[in-house]
């Protein structure tokens, strides 16, 4: 357990999620990148704390977090989430996951654009991109004609396409119908919750974190140190 101001953590419950949902997205024959963005704030001996978690893959926006964990352990795969499309050349880095257009190469996961609320290029198989993704809202999954028009694309099965996230994670089977293999998945881990409802997710814990107050993705991402 690690006191942090008013909430308490337990690595212990975090591996128990993780263990749950690397059995869960195997047998969906899936693959994910644990997504660590509301640790943003947290200090560097926390992410050193748990850098040893039982993931293969994991993904933040902060690049300080990604070379430390690289540094501890070199073999994990590290997304970044390169929001601002800014050119990218660490090799810290695995996978840039980004919509700009600038150094596309093989560690490039080029976000699409699908509809108007997302940022994102058009699709073109002949850039020969490794990984495809989509921005999702954390607060409103798409539609159903959203997972339509990815269908349409006709992405080749054998590249990662990263369209799937916390929030639409109760979609898993519509996701793999559309061509979807790839998971990005943060908050659920963290709260053990659904995105939308708010209901608790079968299988995770909710006490990752534990506090007097009730515990929200807004309260343990929104930390100051």
């Amino acid at each position: 357990m690690v006191s942090i101001q008013d909430l308490v953590f337990s690595k212990e419950r975090l591996i128990e999620n993780i263990t749950f949902m690397n059995d869960y997205i195997l047998k969906n024959e899936f693959n994910w990148t644990f997504v660590i963005k509301a640790l943003n704030n947290y200090p560097d001996l926390f992410i050193e704390k748990i850098s040893d978690l039982p993931i293969n893959s994991i993904a933040s926006d902060n690049e300080n977090h990604l070379r430390l964990i690289k540094h501890i352990r070199p073999t994990i795969e590290t997304w970044f989430l390169n929001y601002s499309g800014k050119l990218q050349t660490s090799e810290f880095i695995d996978v840039n996951l980004t919509h700009s257009s600038e150094l596309i190469n093989e560690k490039t996961c080029l976000m699409l654009s699908i509809d108007p609320d997302r940022d994102g290029l058009s699709f073109n198989d002949e850039l020969k991109v490794n990984r495809y993704g989509c921005y999702l809202d954390c607060s409103k999954p798409p539609d159903i004609n959203f997972y339509k028009k990815w269908s349409k694309l006709k992405i080749n099965p054998t590249v990662i396409q990263s369209l799937g996230t916390s929030v639409s994670f109760d979609n898993i089977e519509l996701l793999k119908s559309c061509g979807v293999n790839h998971f990005r998945l943060g908050e659920i881990l963290l709260t053990g919750k659904d995105l939308i409802n708010g209901k608790n997710i079968k299988g995770l814990r909710q006490d990752v974190f534990t506090s007097k107050k009730k515990i929200t993705y807004n309260i343990i991402s929104n930390l100051n140190f």
